[in-house]
């Protein structure tokens, strides 16, 4: 049994909880209060760090869904899981995961104050990964906007598309470019997590529901637009738009659903103005829909003797579920959001005409 101080243990403890081979629970009061931790681990706390980032990382990534068998253009074959199409990838983690760990065992993250975390090294996909699943443990919760102040966090590309209710719209548009490491090495990253990511778009656009203020809304729809058309840029110009699939499928079971849902609870003392630019703000991901509705249309003109006919037939199949009809919905929410609380306003002169003599009383 290997015998680690108790400063260690809390480190540790972290880790298991970030990696999801703990709870949430045990660490809420370790993240909220201040700690002290050891500039250096021991031997056998430093074997259990590496122990539980090797197997954190496997069981992460099977259950974001790398497990679920599925067809990708990266292997053209029957259904298969993510092992099954890539081999083992080199995984490294940084110095940048270790002092992440420890800023977050020694601040209160909870308040404000706190030492900033400071390490100047840029994140490998291993890291990549740690930080996403760092803001998902502490996503909803006091802490969460601590570790969004962060530049290590603001910097890095997978929280920025997992999380862009977290970090909001000042970061500004995430260009194509930025995407790239994502998509290294067949972009295995990115179809491990197909699963995990549409569950938080999903909620995202359930979330939309309970907002009051308008600026609330836009603040969201534009974090959401900022990182979603620099994510289709780069998934289209790399010829994997099947990394896209993610957006689809949150929003399959939401389109069905009226327009009205997505600002359902708009404050009525805002003014029309404003709710009009919430209201278009809520239909951001509706609007990416519309960019991955063309690409269908692409690919359903594809003749059997064309170039890249398989990968059309893929996606087809792929995206059935949603299909055309799916699309056309998206379409028709997207144009009710942007019309119907207009129209009246267009019904309404400027000024209104002065009383005749004749209809005075």
């Amino acid at each position: 049994m290997t015998r680690v101080s108790p400063s260690e243990h809390s480190l540790l403890t972290l880790a298991r909880a970030i990696m999801g081979l703990g709870q949430y629970a045990p660490v809420e009061d370790l993240l909220r209060a201040r700690h002290t931790t050891p500039a250096r681990l021991s031997p056998g706390a430093l074997r259990s760090l590496r122990d539980t980032l090797a197997k954190g990382t496997v069981l992460a990534l099977a259950r974001c869904g790398g497990a679920r068998q599925r067809r990708h253009l990266s292997s053209e074959s029957s259904p298969s899981r993510l092992w099954e199409r890539h081999g083992p990838p080199a995984l490294r983690f940084s110095v940048l995961c270790f002092h992440t760990l420890r800023w977050l065992v020694e601040q209160p993250l909870a308040i404000f104050g706190h030492r900033p975390l400071d390490v100047d090294a840029p994140p490998t996909l291993a890291d990549e990964l740690f930080l996403y699943l760092c803001c998902r443990l502490v996503a909803g919760t006091p802490c969460a906007l601590s570790i969004a102040l962060q530049p290590q966090f603001q910097r890095s590309i997978l929280c920025r598309l997992g999380f862009p209710d977290l970090f909001g719209a000042s970061l500004g548009r995430v260009d194509a470019e930025g995407f790239a490491p994502l998509l290294a090495e067949g972009g295995w990253l990115l179809e491990a997590l197909q699963d995990e990511l549409a569950l938080r778009w999903r909620r995202l656009e359930e979330s939309k529901a309970r907002l009051i203020e308008p600026k609330q809304l836009v603040d969201l729809g534009t974090a959401q637009e900022q990182v979603l058309d620099g994510f289709l840029d780069a998934v289209d110009r790399a010829g994997r738009r099947d990394l896209a699939g993610f957006v689809l499928e949150a929003l399959r079971p939401l389109v069905d659903q009226p327009a009205s849902r997505w600002v359902s609870n708009l404050s009525p003392r805002a003014s029309l103005s404003v709710k009009a630019q919430a209201r278009r703000a809520a239909g951001a991901s509706l609007r990416a829909l519309g960019r991955m509705a063309r690409w269908d249309a692409e690919h359903r003109a594809v003749r059997f003797f064309d170039d890249g006919y398989e990968g059309a037939q893929l996606l087809l199949s792929a995206w059935a579920s949603f299909g055309e009809p799916g699309f056309r919905l998206a379409s028709d929410r997207e144009r009710e959001l942007t019309t119907d609380l207009a129209a009246p306003v267009e019904t309404i002169p400027d000024t209104l005409p002065l009383p005749s003599s004749e209809s005075a009383p």
